[in-house]
């Protein structure tokens, strides 16, 4: 088999099963808090520091928000099954970065591999997105090539594939809806959210801040407060996407 027809089935494999990228990374994270040590020896310091990693995986969630605020029907979909594309979008942030909803990814995933502050780590983790993600970028490119030919190769040839270009921003025809985001996004803050608040009591519990025989004493306030405001959100809007049409936008 040439190479370019491996690197297409290893693409199409790989997209497929993208959905579990965040499980591995969490496995090795959670391998990653055996040694794990506040930053500075302090919890108030650490937390800090958490709340600046936590920052990092926001603004990865943002980017993504910004792709399927304005994303038509069919493009920037979360399918596993199969390609879909009706266009190419070239507007927004697609104007600026070919693969934005992946360079998203990766900063929602930096965040929580920058908490251990561990750099064998964070090398892993790079490696292993670039490798991945690579693969997926090269199989969905491949099938815009064969559907839509010269249009996508004259656009392609003007943006970058990851790191953005700066200028000749293009604004969307389609108005900007959150309704739309909330629809596609609720389960990656509401997943994000449950990692920091798991990395922090983990982390706390082996800093010394409860015992084997009482390991719930490491249970903060700010953690039930913010897990359990984090579950609320997801089950209400769970249950709105599943059952109403509530948040249902036409052509999205």
């Amino acid at each position: 088999m040439a190479l370019i027809e491996e690197l297409d089935k290893q693409g199409n494999f790989l997209f497929r099963w993208r959905s579990y990228v965040p499980g591995f990374i969490l496995l090795l994270c959670l391998y990653a808090l055996k040694d794990y040590q506040f930053l500075n020896g302090s919890y108030e310091d650490n937390l800090y520091y958490a709340a600046a990693c936590f920052l990092v995986s926001l603004i990865g969630l943002a980017v993504r928000c910004f792709v399927i605020g304005y994303a038509p029907a069919r493009t920037s979909g979360r399918n596993t099954k199969e390609q879909v594309a009706d266009l190419v979008n070239m507007e927004g942030i697609y104007s600026l970065v070919r693969h934005p909803l992946y360079l998203g990814n990766f900063l929602l995933y930096l965040g929580p591999v920058l908490y251990f502050r561990n750099l064998p780590l964070t090398l892993v983790f790079v490696l292993f997105f670039g490798f991945y993600y690579e693969r997926i970028m090269f199989t969905e490119e491949k099938f815009l090539r064969e559907k839509f030919g010269k249009e996508y190769l004259d656009w392609a040839d003007r943006i970058p594939a990851f790191f953005p270009k700066w200028k000749g921003y293009v604004k969307p025809k389609l108005s900007f809806s959150f309704r739309n985001i909330l629809k596609r996004e609720y389960p990656s803050l509401f997943g994000v959210t449950v990692i920091f608040v798991l990395f922090d009591f983990l982390a706390s519990f082996l800093n010394g801040f409860a015992s084997w025989t009482a390991p719930w004493e490491a249970i903060t306030e700010p953690q039930i407060w913010i897990f359990g405001i984090g579950a609320v959100f997801y089950i209400l809007v769970r249950i709105i996407v599943k059952t109403t049409r509530l948040l249902h936008v036409e052509g999205r």
